[in-house]
């Protein structure tokens, strides 16, 4: 893994970014972006992965996250105000990077969990910029999204935006393990493996909470890609839906089942679904990783027509 930085679109901090190579001539391009509360650095043994396979992998620290939190950055907050579009932004000009390092070659955006709504946001915006997407640990449609926002919102203007919102934590969390028997920790609906969760929770760039404002910016763009027009503005490449069958995020399957739904009724014919039987929410991290990474380089083959 390198690293290298480049400058927000917020003008006051700088994006840290990372890139795993592959011996000789990349096959293809795979784009990771990251989830809330965590950073790029956690998906090194799947960019590893990948890398191996023949692909190039990039990624980059949300504003608010791992390095990325410098010049004016506060953990969990990304920008005044156009939050979303900011962060949409940054992951839009590491795409340019890659373009200008890898001219001609297929591109893959991969986003889990909030990165998967970031990776849908990107993907109905900028429809033509990448040739097969994946959507780990995505959410469908929450009815209760429009009061969350207001609340938000509120509490944004109020306090100044960055200052960690509790409450809203709570009501965005609390219901996570309840499918848990005898929960381990706080965090044991990230995975089933111990070890992992406990690195998670040991890890200060991990697990925190976001502030007013990053809620209210998070709230805004899951209101975009729950709307109706979303599918319908995404192009008809390759699209990988990944998430385990106890994930709390994506109402546990139902959620990424409307999901590729919404695809298939828009029109988009290249959809694949896995969804794993007792997986929890990061199946990247899962006891049955390996199991994962097969099925995620068999759909690379087939989107890309490369790799091994």
């Amino acid at each position: 893994m390198e690293r290298f930085s480049y400058r927000s679109c917020t003008g006051t901090s700088e994006i840290a970014a990372y890139v795993w190579l592959p011996e000789g001539k990349p096959a293809a391009v795979i784009q990771i972006v990251h989830g809330m509360a965590e950073h790029a650095s956690r998906y090194d043994d799947i960019a590893r992965c990948f890398a191996d396979a023949g692909y190039a992998v990039y990624a980059e620290d949300h504003l608010g996250h791992g390095d990325s939190i410098n010049g004016e950055g506060v953990k969990g907050y990304f920008a005044p105000e156009h939050g979303w579009d900011c962060v949409v932004n940054d992951v839009m000009t590491l795409h340019g990077i890659i373009k200008e390092r890898h001219p001609g070659l297929p591109m893959v955006l991969y986003g889990h969990s909030m990165g998967s709504f970031l990776a849908r946001t990107c993907a109905s915006r900028f429809p033509n910029e990448f040739d097969a997407l994946i959507f780990s640990g995505t959410a469908g449609k929450n009815p209760v999204l429009g009061i969350a926002h207001a609340m938000a919102n509120a509490n944004a203007k109020r306090n100044g935006g960055k200052v960690p919102d509790e409450k809203l934590n709570g009501m965005a969390f609390g219901a996570y393990l309840k499918r848990i028997k005898n929960a381990r920790t706080p965090f044991d609906w990230l995975t089933r493996d111990n070890a992992i969760v406990d690195e998670y929770i040991k890890d200060d760039l991990c697990g925190f909470t976001f502030t007013s404002a990053a809620f209210r910016d998070l709230f805004e763009g899951l209101g975009e890609i729950a709307g109706k027009k979303w599918a319908q503005k995404v192009a008809n490449v390759p699209i990988c839906l990944i998430a385990g069958k106890e994930d709390p995020v994506g109402s546990y399957g139902k959620g990424v089942v409307e999901v590729s739904e919404d695809l298939l009724k828009t029109g988009h014919t290249k959809v694949v679904l896995q969804l794993y039987e007792g997986g929890r929410h990061e199946m990247h991290n899962e006891i049955n990783r390996d199991e994962v990474y097969r099925g995620l380089l068999a759909f690379l083959r087939s989107a890309v027509n490369s790799g091994k």
